[in-house]
């Protein structure tokens, strides 16, 4: 599962509003494209991808936003620009996600989507009373 970070930027990204954002992701990773150039991945030093940061699309729909990430977005004005990122939840990738998505919405305006962090489930079992490993029998 990945960790999801969406721009919803109010101007159109430039190349260089795109690499400033790659820059404050991390000006120590490798960069790669895939399919295309529609998605640029940002990679660790071995190579594995961390992030992969796809091409931003212009949503013109009023209501969109809402129907796609949920009612907290439904002020959201239309047209606004979609970058969305998608991040290897750990190796330092969310925190990789947040900065390059932050950064547009610092140069263009708008404002970042997160997911909400999924809900503590605790593990449940038979109850533990004696954790010195006596027996009380």
């Amino acid at each position: 599962m990945s960790y999801d970070v969406v721009a919803l930027i109010d101007g159109r990204p430039s190349y260089q509003d795109v690499l400033a954002g790659m820059m404050a992701a991390g000006p120590d990773w490798l960069v790669r494209d895939v399919s295309d150039g529609a998605v640029l991945q940002l990679c660790n030093p071995a190579g594995e991808p961390l992030a992969s940061l796809e091409a931003p699309i212009l949503i013109q729909v009023p209501g969109e936003v809402e129907r796609l990430l949920g009612p907290e977005l439904a002020g959201v004005p239309t047209p606004v620009w979609w970058a969305e990122v998608r991040a290897d939840p750990q190796n330092g990738g969310p925190e990789l996600a947040d900065r390059y998505a932050a950064e547009l919405v610092k140069r263009l305006g708008g404002q970042v989507w997160k997911p909400a962090p999924p809900p503590f489930d605790p593990p449940t079992g038979p109850a533990v009373t004696d954790v010195a490993g006596g027996n009380n029998a």
